[in-house]
């Protein structure tokens, strides 16, 4: 009697391989953010001001002028070819951090199929993260890869080539830097230093290949794009972010009037709640690190904990952020995919889970319905980006994360009784 065929999770994965090859060839095809450091890195090896040029029309170049000198070479390859290679670097990247977050977790130990259902849960819970930074070319998925790479080798007793990996983020890119005084907190210093060494080398590398004065020239323009006492980073017009969500509620241009706007302020009021709720969301670091200084975390889920918060409130800290930004929800959100599987195998039942656990679980599910919102109802695209959408729903986030396990119980279960 003939066999009969069983589609097996290796056709699941040859297919699912096949439909992300033909996604990114089709993606490469789109003029977007990759295709702005291209051209700025064909203008460096011209002179050109990288920092006043428009690009595509009304776009900028934000990035530091290493990194628009180490694509340069690049230039000289067909534009889509080297665009298709961004985006299966990307692809790579992602995998990259999946790997670690899971050898933290010591997912290994689980079922071959848990694990699967991890990988996939996670996609499915930051898919529209995961298909903006594709879908524009974006650099975040590249920004968490660094910062992630570079605390495991930091972790794993190779603290100069972690160093290395976080100031080659911070100076592409900036936003790792709220990570450079997490690593003084946990005395990390070896790999302080080596944040602060390559860091510093980076900034004037290009000076050997395209002279000292252009290269000052160009860190000068730089800072002056970035600086946050500049008015247009003050008042923030972008589609997230807590700047952007303050200047939306409090902050009407021009008769322009969203949603949520609530009442007329001063510039001077602004920047001062949006100061103010920034530099809580620095101090309230405190709350997930549980320790005092120059102690380390207590396990890797604890490291994670705090970790996760790090990566999900860049977007806040941050002026000129867009929807995209909100993937550095992604070890968050891994941390609360573990800690919610943890407690229901347990409890052995999901019905069986407290209720605070219950309604966690409802916010978090809630919160993935607002980020994915523009997916299942793209047509309302405008008016979510007006409501701020995405930065209630990290709002979310950042509550469930602060409270899935935070009884003195929880911690002792959870971050005392893991792998250091």
């Amino acid at each position: 009697m003939k066999e009969k065929s069983r589609i097996t999770y290796r056709h699941f994965q040859i297919v699912a391989m096949t439909a992300l090859f033909v996604f990114l060839i089709i993606e490469a095809f789109r003029q977007c953010d990759f295709n702005i450091f291209f051209a700025a890195g064909k203008d460096i090896l011209v002179g050109e001001n990288l920092y006043t040029k428009i690009y595509q029309g009304w776009l900028h170049y934000y990035y530091s002028p290493f990194f628009a000198l180490l694509l340069s070479p690049f230039t000289f390859f067909p534009e889509y070819v080297i665009t298709l290679l961004w985006l299966l670097l990307n692809v790579y990247f992602f995998y990259r951090v999946w790997e670690i977050l899971s050898d933290w977790l010591e997912l290994n130990l689980l079922p071959i199929a848990t694990q699967r259902w991890f990988f996939w849960g996670s996609v499915i819970l930051c898919i529209q993260g995961l298909r903006d930074n594709i879908h524009y070319h974006q650099i975040t998925i590249m920004m968490i890869f660094l910062t992630l790479q570079g605390l495991d080798l930091i972790l794993k007793k190779r603290e100069w080539q972690g160093g290395a990996l976080i100031a080659l983020g911070i100076n592409i890119k900036i936003l790792p830097i709220v990570f450079f005084p997490y690593l003084i907190y946990r005395g990390y210093w070896k790999g302080v230093l080596s944040v602060v060494l390559v860091w510093i080398f980076l900034l004037f590398l290009p000076a050997a290949f395209i002279g000292w004065e252009y290269n000052s020239f160009l860190l000068s323009e730089w800072w002056s794009g970035i600086n946050p006492s500049q008015k247009e980073n003050v008042l923030d017009f972008s589609r997230a972010g807590i700047g952007s969500l303050v200047t939306a509620l409090f902050h009407s241009q021009e008769g322009e009037i969203r949603p949520i706007f609530l009442t007329q302020l001063s510039m001077e009021t602004i920047v001062f709640i949006t100061n103010g709720l920034r530099l809580f969301l620095a101090v309230f670091t405190l709350y997930f690190l549980r320790t005092l200084p120059f102690q380390k975390a207590k396990s890797n889920l604890h490291r994670l904990w705090e970790v996760g918060y790090l990566f999900l409130v860049i977007p806040f800290l941050f002026p000129h952020q867009q929807n995209y930004a909100y993937f550095f929800v992604y070890p968050a959100v891994v941390y609360l995919m573990y800690i919610f599987y943890k407690k229901i195998k347990t409890r052995g039942s999901f019905w069986l889970l407290t209720w605070k656990c219950k309604i966690l679980l409802g916010i978090l599910g809630v919160s993935y319905l607002m980020m994915s919102a523009e997916l299942f109802l793209g047509e309302f695209r405008t008016f979510y980006i007006d409501i701020r959408l995405m930065t209630w729903s990290a709002i979310l986030i950042l509550v469930v994360v602060a409270l899935a396990a935070n009884s003195k119980k929880e911690r002792s279960e959870f971050f005392e009784n893991t792998k250091k």
